[in-house]
Formats: C-alpha cells, sequence, structure tokens
C-alpha cells in the first residue's frame, strides 16, 4: 500500500464523505483514494471524531416507539445499497474489487489503440463510472472536459504536461483542464474514473469522434 501519494481529494470533499453527504460516484473514488492514502485516512478519522463530539452534542428528540423496527424492515427491503445518497461509507467497490474486474478480459471495451474502458453499475444517475487502462507507453486524445472527472490511479502510473501521477493519487479535472496523459512504458495504468460529461477532444476534427464519447451513467 503506498503511503506518499500526492494528490489528495480537498478538505471540503474528505468532510462531506464524513458526513455521509457526497455523492455515490465521488464515494466511490475517495474511497479507492483512503485504500492507498494513510494521511487521508488520518484525517478522515479525525473528522468522524468531530462529528461524532457533534452529534453526542446535539439536542435529543423523541420518535415513534416503532422506529427502530421501520428502519431496519427498509434496511431489509434495500437491494441496491450502492444507490442510496448516504451509503457511501459501506461502497462495495474495494480496490481489489476493481482490479478483479480489471483482469477480465470480457469486461474490456477498447476505446483507441491505447485506451481501454470497463465500465460499472453503481445505481446513480450523474456520472459514468469506469476503469480506464492506458497501455503501456500509450496516449490518449490531447483534450478538454465538458463536466467533471475525478480519478484514482490504482495500477502502474502516466504523465500529462503537469505532473506524473502514481497509484492512489486523486485527481479533479473541470472544463478548461486541457492535458493529453501518457502511460508509462514499464506497464498499463488502470485508473479509476467517474465523468459527469463527456470529455472534448481538442483536435479540429475531433467534433467527428463525439458520437463514440458519449457517457453512460447507471
Amino acid at each position: 500500500m503506498n503511503n506518499s501519494t500526492n494528490f489528495h481529494p480537498t478538505d471540503s470533499m474528505l468532510i462531506e464523505f464524513s458526513a455521509g453527504s457526497l455523492g455515490v460516484a465521488p464515494s466511490i473514488c475517495v474511497s479507492a483514494h483512503l485504500h492507498f492514502c494513510a494521511s487521508c485516512r488520518a484525517q478522515l478519522k479525525r473528522l468522524d471524531q468531530v462529528g461524532g463530539q457533534l452529534l453526542g452534542a446535539s439536542n435529543s428528540f423523541a420518535v415513534d416507539d416503532d422506529a427502530f423496527d421501520k428502519l431496519m424492515e427498509k434496511i431489509d427491503r434495500a437491494e441496491e445499497p450502492v444507490a442510496q445518497e448516504n451509503s457511501n461509507r459501506k461502497m462495495p467497490f474495494s480496490v481489489n474489487k476493481l482490479l478483479s474486474k480489471a483482469l477480465v478480459k470480457d469486461s474490456w471495451q477498447r476505446l483507441t489503440s491505447s485506451v481501454a474502458i470497463a465500465r460499472f453499475r453503481t445505481g446513480q444517475e450523474e456520472f459514468e463510472v469506469a476503469l480506464h487502462k492506458i497501455f503501456a507507453g500509450g496516449k490518449t486524445p490531447k483534450h478538454d472536459h465538458h463536466g467533471l472527472e475525478y480519478t484514482v490511479v490504482l495500477k502502474g502510473s502516466f504523465s500529462d504536461e503537469h505532473a506524473v501521477y502514481r497509484e492512489g493519487d486523486f485527481l479533479v479535472r473541470k472544463p478548461g483542464d486541457i492535458h493529453q496523459p501518457m502511460g508509462a512504458n514499464n506497464g498499463d495504468c488502470i485508473c479509476l474514473s467517474a465523468l459527469s460529461a463527456p470529455i472534448k477532444l481538442t483536435n479540429p476534427l475531433g467534433f467527428l469522434m463525439q458520437p463514440w464519447l458519449r457517457i453512460n451513467p447507471m
């Protein structure tokens, strides 16, 4: 496990994650980053402790006698906990599970000669959540972003015009963030990504490929 990650979620994202108010797709990405990053796990623990203290100091109020039974019935009936807005602390997407999907050959769809994708069903409709593989020494097309993109490096490394990104690094891209990721030469790079909108190719003829760049939140 890598304890020297250089790129992390913002403090506000960790606060929302601790409070259970961060959306499902960003929470999956934060969970993956926490697998690698000891400093963010320690910060999250402190935030949880503060939240517990605030909750303990809050005023109590009366509830119906059967409130607990009703709550347990709802939990028993829940078939897709990942789709619940506050279920991010029990995400069924461990890093080991994500990487095990990466080993299944039929999971991957080739996008270009250098890039492949394996999509996930997450029970939400705001972000497409997927694994992206950049083959060793490969390049993605240079592109901008129409919306938010969260990325966590799960295996290997890649670089762009700004930095080199290694296992555990957490990146956020926004409209106007133009770059061209390149995989390292010593092995394939696998990243977890959540996209709220398709990327925008900067090549003058990039519009011809837009129909193939649609995202599929699910």
